[in-house]
């Protein structure tokens, strides 16, 4: 049932979606951009951090160096959530022949074209993800997760109005049997996997230092075994996109558990690293990546 707190949110919407209807698609990720652009100097909690992050991943060597990436970071930022607003618009088959490059491998490749195969895509906060989603289902029926808001008249007018050709579930209900059960008939389930796992992570290397991961892509691999590959999305130029997927990964599994879900998080950590430190402005620097440990986990393997 909607409160009437819900409205105000629910009319902005309204009004925003009417207007923003209007910006051309190739408008969208410069005013994004201008708006990251200047709201960085006022962003100082956020700003701080995207700094921080950047110097303890020794992305930059100077403070002067991490500013400029986490300005560029924060402009990236927005203008990509614009653009990917306008995906419908742009994103079709003719489009993706002139404007998007990709680098799969032959077996990677032969994985996400094939009827009715499972593919598990992992990838960071870098680039175009949310286009990146989008660029998946020209090979087959992709799935990913969303938090759904809170505010239930907003989300019915954005389900409604914003629908895309990616089939999303709530991560709310976590790896639900239906999603799974969808999953298995042959689509691609496409996971953001690079965030803050609180207590429900173990604590492994990201970006060369400690830092709480989650352990779903292991647990899903070692329930299902379907393939999995590490993948990145990045902006090139006005709606334009380079899409780069790793082989299949393979893992030497030892039966230990925990130790095997180490290894797999590892290994999907290590590609993550390479794609951010060959594209750093666009990540988003602006999450609280790294944390002090808990004095007690709740590891979930």
């Amino acid at each position: 049932m909607s409160s009437i707190v819900d409205y105000p949110l629910y009319l902005g919407i309204r009004l925003f979606w009417a207007l923003f209807r209007l910006l051309p698609a190739r408008r969208a990720y410069p005013l994004g951009a201008a708006v990251g652009h200047f709201a960085f100097p006022w962003a100082r909690t956020r700003r701080r951090i995207a700094i921080e992050n950047v110097l303890k991943a020794g992305i930059a060597g100077d403070s002067a160096g991490a500013e400029r990436i986490a300005r560029a970071s924060l402009a990236h930022f927005v203008g990509h959530l614009l653009e990917s607003l306008k995906v419908s618009e742009f994103l079709t088959p003719e489009h993706l022949k002139g404007h998007v490059t990709t680098d799969f491998p032959e077996a990677t490749r032969a994985l996400i074209e094939q009827p009715g195969q499972p593919v598990l895509v992992l990838t960071p906060h870098l680039g175009c993800w949310e286009v990146g989603v989008h660029l998946l289902t020209a090979f087959k029926p992709t799935m990913a997760l969303a938090s759904p808001m809170r505010n239930p008249l907003a989300q019915r007018f954005i389900e409604s109005h914003m629908r895309t050709n990616v089939e999303i579930h709530s991560n709310k209900r976590g790896f639900s049997s239906t999603l799974v059960k969808r999953w298995k008939e042959g689509r691609i389930l496409a996971l953001l996997a690079d965030q803050h796992a609180g207590r429900h992570g173990i604590w492994r290397d990201f970006l060369g230092r400690p830092a709480s991961i989650h352990t779903s892509p292991a647990r899903l691999y070692l329930a299902t075994r379907h393939p999995m590959v590490v993948g990145a999305f990045v902006r090139t130029g006005p709606l334009r996109y380079h899409g780069v997927l790793s082989e299949p990964l393979t893992f030497e599994l030892t039966g230990d558990r925990e130790r095997d879900t180490a290894t797999i998080l590892d290994t999907i950590n290590g590609h993550f690293a390479a794609y951010i430190r060959a594209y750093p402005e666009q990540y988003l620097w602006f999450h609280r990546r790294w944390r002090q440990p808990p004095a007690v986990t709740q590891r979930r393997f």
